[in-house]
């Protein structure tokens, strides 16, 4: 391989690199400044609800989802990886459920 070319690949995965982590940088401060809007009292609940109804078939359809695919191949992998994907569920769930309780979105004036 020629020097100019290893130098030109060098420097393409440079740009493409430091424009993955611009792009990156972006997307977090995006995600940040995301407010929530007011939500009259009487709509927190539902809405709470909702998410949570949410989130819990979520994690039903993930664990069903897991056990096709392990039952149609029993004899590999797939009882480690199933189990390793239950225990991603698991957690998944267990923070949406644990920020969805913890949401307060401000209050709507009268």
């Amino acid at each position: 391989m020629s020097q100019e070319r290893f130098v030109g690949i060098v420097v393409g995965l440079t740009t493409a690199a430091i424009t993955l982590l611009v792009l990156g940088q972006f997307e977090r401060e995006a995600e940040g400044k995301v407010e929530l809007e007011c939500i009259a009292p009487t709509e927190r609940e539902r809405v709470r609800e909702i998410a949570l109804r949410g989130i819990d078939t979520g994690f039903e359809q993930a664990i069903a989802h897991l056990f096709d695919v392990w039952v149609k191949d029993p004899e590999t992998e797939q009882p480690k990886r199933a189990r390793v994907g239950t225990t991603n569920a698991i957690n998944a769930h267990a923070r949406a459920r644990k920020l969805t309780l913890a949401c307060d979105p401000p209050s709507c004036a009268p």
